[in-house]
């Protein structure tokens, strides 16, 4: 029997088992310890579901977190520091996406739940996204992210520019709002992130 996480798409195959991660042949989802989470996203076996052979297509997933961190690993080579203005633009581009579709961008509360509904509800790219907003910053907890074995490898080799689509897209939907610049900071937490946003100078003619 094969299973699938519904955050990762990792597929976990009883009968051939997971010699990578210490897992033998023969062993069923519900015989796995009670500790036990996907090794890519860190996802509970609850949240595994059975499929069949036939309702496996393929995702393209493996790839496509490779082409993601080369590219990403790329602009740092090239620009470094002076990668901020590729942040601003992939928060830009998903915040346009967030307005062609009408989510309620009025207020920082509004402006967050709409971030979290597009990033967890509609696309499920994590588990959650929890928030908190005080006086001069935001605090993003990411809970169980895709993306996660990404940022990790990105982060273990001091590349500091970061693709996270939750970051940027909030950091820009706060700038709209507030007509504040925001820093950000990232550091890891479990199998995702927590995020911290400090507003910074003023935009001119928001």
């Amino acid at each position: 029997m094969k299973y699938e996480c519904e955050i990762c798409h990792y597929i976990y195959d009883s009968d051939e088992g997971d010699p990578k991660f210490g897992f033998k042949r023969g062993m069923p989802l519900e015989d796995l310890p009670d500790d036990w989470v996907c090794p890519i996203c860190g996802i509970e076996k609850e949240y595994f579901h059975p499929v069949g052979n036939m309702d496996i297509n393929p995702k393209g997933e493996a790839p496509l977190a490779l082409m993601v961190f080369a590219l990403t690993r790329g602009l740092w080579t090239i620009s470094g520091r002076g990668s901020y203005s590729v942040t601003r633009e992939i928060g830009k581009t998903f915040l346009k996406e967030l307005e062609s579709s009408e989510m309620d961008l009025n207020g920082q509360e509004n402006a967050l739940e709409s971030v979290r509904k597009y990033f967890i509800d509609q696309h499920k790219f994590a588990l959650d996204m929890d928030y908190e907003i005080k006086e001069d910053e935001v605090e993003l907890i990411v809970k169980n992210c895709r993306f996660f074995s990404i940022c990790k490898q990105l982060e273990s080799q001091n590349i500091l520019i970061t693709t996270c689509p939750y970051t940027n897209t909030a950091a820009m939907a706060l700038e709209k709002v507030t007509g504040y610049r925001y820093r950000i900071n990232k550091e890891q937490k479990g199998y995702g992130h927590h995020i911290t946003l400090k507003k910074l100078s003023q935009v001119k003619n928001i």
